[in-house]
């Protein structure tokens, strides 16, 4: 009997050991322009949102020639990936300008944005999961 809930223990630890809880990888937008940004991530395309998305949002606002904004680290970025429309992650970046011409509400009906990526789990790992952003 102690030899089974003894076996039954390590497999317990081996099971659990190899399930990936969450996934520490965040998406790293250094901005290399001379505006403030806002960046964020969708399932699919901005116009076809319902309502402004609450996973991630607010925003990341990056000040001007800064230097990097880790944004919210998503569990399981495979599997939402799956999720997204052509299983590929519509990231989103917006200057602060725009925003406050604009409003959200506005950016997201009209589709008005600076840059738009679409990213598979391969090409942000060929990027280091890092974006480099400038104007030109």
């Amino acid at each position: 009997m102690k030899n089974l809930k003894f076996y039954s223990m390590i497999l317990i630890s081996l099971l659990t050991s190899c399930m990936d809880v969450s996934d520490s990888r965040c998406i790293l937008t250094l901005n290399k322009s001379n505006n403030t940004i806002y960046c964020f991530y969708l399932d699919r395309e901005l116009t076809k949102m319902d309502s402004l998305p609450k996973y991630s949002f607010p925003p990341h606002e990056i000040k001007a020639k800064n230097e990097d904004c880790n944004l919210i680290v998503k569990p399981r970025w495979e599997e939402y990936i799956k999720t997204c429309d052509d299983q590929k992650i519509r990231y989103y970046i917006i200057k602060k300008d725009s925003v406050d011409k604009y409003g959200w509400k506005a950016i997201f009906k009209s589709g008005i944005y600076n840059k738009k990526y679409l990213f598979t789990i391969k090409e942000l790992d060929r990027l280091n999961w890092t974006i480099n952003y400038n104007e030109n």
